[in-house]
């Protein structure tokens, strides 16, 4: 159990897997899904995304007003 007043982190490893860890592995999330799942806020789910979105596959796209969501793309055989 973390201390009162102490910071957990959150690797991006951990947001990989909670993306990995669900039954529908093309289910887009938002970032207060992943947060919900890491139990972080919100803020350090988003900075994550973020950080995963300029390093690796995962991507993001604007579901409107101010609502994006975030996948790792599935490729599929033609």
């Amino acid at each position: 159990m973390v201390e009162p007043g102490r910071e957990t982190e959150y690797t991006e490893s951990d947001v990989i897997e909670v993306f990995r860890d669900r039954e529908d592995y093309a289910e887009p999330l938002t970032a207060s899904e992943v947060a919900d799942e890491l139990g972080c806020s919100r803020r350090t789910a988003l900075n994550r995304l973020h950080d995963l979105q300029a390093e690796t596959d995962v991507t993001s796209k604007k579901a409107g007003g101010r609502s994006r969501v975030w996948w790792i793309p599935v490729l599929m055989d033609k």
